[in-house]
């Protein structure tokens, strides 16, 4: 189980693994079946994914698989075929109440409008978080979103985005959370806890695929040093994105999957990647990314396939205040 996955550096000297293995299963892009996770389909990707050679896992509180990294990452651990130190584990608290259609716990999700104590109820979180990790600490503490979906106060998003981020900045002072950062947050989010003098998250994870990019905001982070990561890289499975006909020629030319090339494509941006899948060849398939290079033509023909208004698997954030 050998790993030579490259590492980007964070703002606080930290790496992270490029590529990373994410632990959300389910449906929630709207087909057929189901809205909501289903962690019982985790179990053997992760086992297979660790098996291959990812030692990069992001997870979440919401997702329901933080008992199954860590279960599946503990067995390697007590039989010696890795170390902690190898992992990059990270998880996400303060996910807000899912839409009515989405089939998730409400003790999984909150609505920040009802909490008497953000800070004592993210604290509580993470202390369950870590308990079924079976971890002391987290390599990567992420706050799941900027704000509740219904909220029409912009005044409470602001004050509670920055009461659960100065949460955060004490379990990174503790050392129970190694680097912190965000998910879902526009270049405004970001400017709110800037401006009132906060640590600047060391990541922004967003959905970005070829039919959903964010490149003004990836020049806001890359400015201010925030590392990018793409979760849904290949859209869910949704919108029929892997069967795109430039993407596809760009796959014939240079010998590889589609999905390889929609990944490396990411690499090449200086994207951290989050792919995602239960077949042992993809998911082999999906951290074999550094033996090709896409030329900047076949980067930029990519780019081109971005449709006029961005596809997205989920929330758009900028509505969310």
């Amino acid at each position: 189980m050998t790993n030579n996955t490259p590492t980007i550096t964070l703002s606080n000297a930290n790496t992270i693994p490029v590529v990373g293995f994410g632990c959300a299963f389910g449906n929630w892009t709207g087909g057929e079946g189901m809205q909501g996770f289903l962690p019982e389909e985790a179990w053997r990707p992760i086992t297979l994914a660790l098996e291959a050679g990812y030692r990069h896992f992001d997870t979440a509180f919401c997702y329901g698989t933080e008992r199954h990294v860590g279960d599946i990452l503990g067995r390697a651990l007590a039989q010696g075929n890795v170390a902690r130190s190898d992992l990059f584990v990270t998880t996400k608290l303060a996910h807000p109440a899912a839409p009515p259609h989405v089939a998730i716990s409400h003790r999984l999700t909150w609505d920040w409008r009802k909490v008497d104590d953000l800070a004592a109820r993210v604290a509580d979180d993470f202390e369950r978080s870590k308990e079924k990790l079976g971890m002391g600490y987290v390599d990567l503490l992420l706050m799941h979103w900027p704000g509740t979906f219904a909220n029409e106060d912009p005044g409470f998003a602001k004050d509670a985005r920055l009461a659960i981020w100065e949460t955060f900045e004490r379990f990174l002072a503790r050392g129970d959370a190694r680097a912190i950062g965000v998910c879902n947050f526009t270049a405004s989010h970001l400017s709110d806890l800037s401006d009132a003098g906060r640590t600047t998250p060391m990541v922004n994870q967003i959905e970005y695929h070829p039919y959903c990019q964010e490149r003004e905001l990836m020049a806001f982070c890359r400015a201010r040093g925030i590392v990018v990561e793409a979760y849904a890289p290949f859209a869910s499975g949704a919108f029929d994105l892997l069967k795109d006909p430039v993407i596809n020629e760009v796959a014939t030319e240079v010998g590889c999957s589609i999905g390889q090339v929609i990944l490396k494509w990411h690499l090449q941006q200086g994207r951290v990647v989050l792919p995602k899948s239960g077949n042992a060849k993809r998911i082999a398939q999906n951290l074999d990314l550094f033996s090709f290079e896409l030329s900047n033509d076949q980067l930029a023909r990519i780019d081109a396939v971005q449709p006029q208004e961005a596809k997205r698997s989920t929330v758009d954030p900028a509505t969310v205040l």
